[in-house]
């Protein structure tokens, strides 16, 4: 199976019903579709995980609880965007106004009051369910559920344990197989500093490994650019009267002790999608997802979760197909490429400015700064020479005694300059000249020799 890691939302593989809506809101608020898609999963399975569960690939029953994080910036529209998603439009309020009142709105899905004592009271029973659903979602990381000895408990709500109980502080209430959800939205500039404060404690207590993660944050990472969608006729109001058909059940099913929600199974095609993508993933724990391995691990039950809710939401009877797998098998994935921007490269410090030093060139060494000295020395010599003979032509004899040099090194000195071009010798013996060839600089294979300034006057 092959994985290509996903950098932009795959909103074409939302169902035409959840496009639709995406297409809209996005167009009506001005947000990114990484922040409305989040809020249409979040509401839709506000009412999806009250009525139904789901049947794994195992045979084992498991809530459809999805939980999310969405991060944007201020000033981007999310605020509208949770606005619209999370109360009923005014058409269909004024359409029966006396039957919505009758059976209430999204208000009372959701837990007003973010505390245990509150969330308790809100699932004692028998298979009841909460949903936390936050605006500004800053204050949840530093509320009474984040505390050491509660945060252990919200990774078991995802997963629907047997029972949960609260000790006698809380009244001693127990529930009995609930599942909470919770959606959070919060500014990238306050989460990343509580990730490191947190030192990733909550990620290693299972919290935020079983988020679907959308992030917009157009500094740090890649975004989705907003294209409207094939459908001109684009409205989200189809969403929202199938998800206010369904409140009534919603509403009933919390206030009264039914047995049991409803099971949902999936079609043979997507039984085996599923196993597939799930033994693809366990695979790939060591290579591809190594340093996520924790959101890794719960990406095939996110995929049946979120495959639960299209399904229900789009379909609404009969067995999951495997379209539904692959569609949620698309926001899962991408949802893991979220999680690695997020929980790893954010918290990695940004890399240093790289610093362009000027080439200096390479230093020679004492053998070759010492040659250069004297051949420097030595032209020095010619020059004062020179003066005193009009022609140019300096005894050779001269120039070694006014170096001071020994013979050999004057030897030396005198044939580089004669190889570099820079001086001539006439004669030979005691009878022989030097003279100058050129007056202007010359490399020489050690350096640079820079003629004396009275050559310029000759």
């Amino acid at each position: 199976m092959y994985f290509q890691h996903p950098l932009l939302c795959p909103i074409e593989k939302l169902p035409p019903l959840f496009r639709d809506a995406v297409d809209d809101i996005s167009q009506r608020a001005d947000a990114p579709p990484e922040v409305v898609v989040a809020d249409a999963f979040a509401v839709s399975n506000t009412f999806v995980q009250r009525l139904y569960k789901v049947r794994g690939t195992n045979g084992g029953v498991i809530p459809t609880t999805l939980d999310t994080l969405s991060l944007a910036p201020t000033v981007t529209g999310k605020g509208e965007s949770y606005r619209m998603l999370f109360q009923f439009p005014e058409t269909l309020e004024a359409d029966d106004s006396k039957q919505s009142s009758e059976v209430g709105s999204i208000d009372d899905l959701l837990l007003q009051d973010v505390s245990l004592s509150a969330l308790m009271s809100e699932l004692a029973g028998y298979g009841k369910s909460a949903s936390i659903q936050l605006e500004d979602g800053y204050s949840f990381l530093g509320g009474p559920l984040m505390k050491r000895e509660v945060i252990s408990k919200l990774p078991q709500l995802w997963s629907g344990p047997p029972s949960l109980k609260i000790g006698r502080h809380h009244g001693n209430k127990e529930a009995i197989e609930p599942c909470l959800s919770i959606g959070l939205r919060i500014q990238p500039k306050l989460f990343y500093p509580y990730l490191k404060r947190d030192k990733s404690e909550s990620r290693h207590l299972g919290l935020w490994s079983r988020f679907l993660v959308f992030c917009f944050d157009p500094q740090r990472f890649p975004v989705t650019p907003w294209l409207p969608g094939t459908n001109p006729m684009a409205s989200y109001f189809p969403l929202m009267e199938r998800l206010k058909a369904l409140l009534p059940n919603a509403n009933t099913r919390q206030r009264t002790d039914e047995p049991a929600r409803k099971v949902l199974v999936m079609d043979t095609h997507a039984n085996a999608r599923l196993r597939d993508i799930s033994h693809w993933i366990k695979g790939q724990m060591h290579g591809e997802f190594h340093d996520i391995q924790d959101a890794a691990g719960r990406a095939a039950e996110n995929t049946l979760r979120l495959a639960s809710v299209f399904h229900v939401v789009c379909e609404g009877e009969g067995p999951i197909s495997s379209e539904m797998i692959e569609r949620a098998w698309a926001f899962v994935a991408w949802s893991l490429t979220q999680f690695r921007n997020v929980f790893v490269h954010a918290l990695q410090p940004p890399p240093k400015p790289l610093k362009v030093q000027p080439i200096k060139p390479p230093k020679p060494s004492a053998h070759r700064q010492r040659l250069n000295a004297d051949m420097q020395f030595t032209l020095e010599c010619i020059a004062t020479l020179s003066r005193h003979h009009p022609s140019g032509k300096v005894p050779q004899r001269d120039v070694a005694l006014l170096t001071g040099f020994s013979l050999m090194r004057f030897c030396r000195t005198l044939g580089w300059l004669i190889t570099a071009h820079f001086v001539g010798v006439e004669g030979g013996d005691e009878n022989a000249t030097v003279f100058f060839l050129a007056p202007q600089p010359i490399s020489m294979p050690y350096g640079s020799i820079q003629p004396p300034l009275t050559l310029t006057h000759l």
